[in-house]
């Protein structure tokens, strides 16, 4: 069984509420809803006018089973609880009436709204909205989670052999600082732990090895790595490592023989943006791993972005893994 089949049979057994804030303008996520609801994965709800929602789902023949639930989320028996949270919530930013209105009813904002009150378990967009959209509004309704720096993401990398790797970040961080990379890879560690059930080894990846080569990029990975071992000091990581140390045993007995992690690493933490993106897209390309991302770490509840381009499966694969991370974090 594949990682992503784990996931989604973990996810039929706890049917989580996942709200899809989308619904009125992709037919590919009442796809998704209608194979969650359908498979029993989880219990999808479409924010949206109802009319709207069923006249799409009608001209690309999506059968909507009665089980998923539409909510309108203009006009509704909420909005007055909506303005009144969303006054509360922003008062340190001082927003006009209008804003506040607009915000509230806005179905990102919505959907996040849901998430804080326990109206929803998780929440999943970003097939039409971007990164930026999807995590604005996370962070104005569930925010950062305690004990995290910022938001970031991972990518879980399944190799055809059936090893599965996480990378991060990916997706988000353009260039962090040593605080930054370290709460990344905290974050990244418990994410592989809680996905894959495998204890997290991580390597904090750099074009040095142990002091190698002298730069203030080489220092920025090395400080990160201390700063996450005084946090974990039982976990195993080890910084700064070149990725052939960190992946090949043989390598890492040359390179660093008293490394934890060399040779044996699972979690690989990039130093910046570039590196990241470029890794998963070369993996997933070139080597021919499945990825699973990103997935959004950091929230204090989960709340997942898609690639705009994403796939109906992609969907219902995010929508599991939220499942997943709301019970952990429930």
């Amino acid at each position: 069984m594949s990682l992503i089949e784990e996931i989604r049979k973990k996810a039929s057994a706890i049917k989580k509420r996942v709200v899809l804030p989308e619904a009125e303008v992709d037919a590919r996520v009442l796809k998704a809803a209608a194979t969650l609801s359908g498979m029993g994965l989880a219990e999808p709800i479409l924010l949206g006018d109802p009319n709207t929602i069923n006249q799409l789902a009608d001209e690309h023949e999506v059968d909507l089973p009665d089980s998923v639930v539409i909510k309108p989320y203009k006009n509704s028996e909420f909005d007055d609880e909506k303005f009144e949270y969303f006054k509360k919530k922003l008062a340190h930013k001082n927003p006009t009436e209008d804003q506040l209105l607009e915000i509230s009813l806005n179905s990102l904002f919505t959907a996040g709204w849901m998430l804080d009150t326990g109206k929803a378990d998780a929440a999943v967009a970003g097939s039409v909205a971007s990164t930026g959209q999807v995590i604005v509004s996370a962070l104005r309704t569930v925010g950062v989670a305690e004990g995290s720096e910022l938001v970031s993401s991972t990518f879980l990398m399944e190799m055809p052999g059936g090893d599965v790797f996480t990378y991060a970040d990916c997706a988000v961080v353009p260039y962090p600082d040593s605080d930054q990379l370290a709460s990344i890879a905290l974050d990244a560690g418990n994410t592989h732990r809680l996905l894959t059930g495998d204890e997290p080894r991580i390597a904090f990846l750099s074009f040095s090895t142990k002091g190698s080569a002298k730069h203030e990029k080489v220092e920025l990975v090395q400080n990160a790595y201390q700063k996450a071992k005084k946090v974990k000091p039982g976990w195993k990581m080890d910084g700064e490592l070149q990725f052939d140390t960190a992946f090949v045993p043989d390598v890492a007995k040359r390179k660093a023989p008293d490394s934890d992690v060399g040779g044996e690493a699972n979690v690989f933490i990039f130093p910046n943006l570039d590196a990241g993106n470029i890794a998963y897209k070369i993996t997933e390309r070139l080597a021919g791993a499945s990825a699973t991302g990103p997935i959004l770490q950091g929230l204090s509840k989960p709340y997942m972005d898609l690639s705009r381009g994403c796939s109906v499966d992609d969907i219902v694969n995010t929508a599991c893994v939220a499942s997943l991370i709301s019970k952990k974090q429930g």
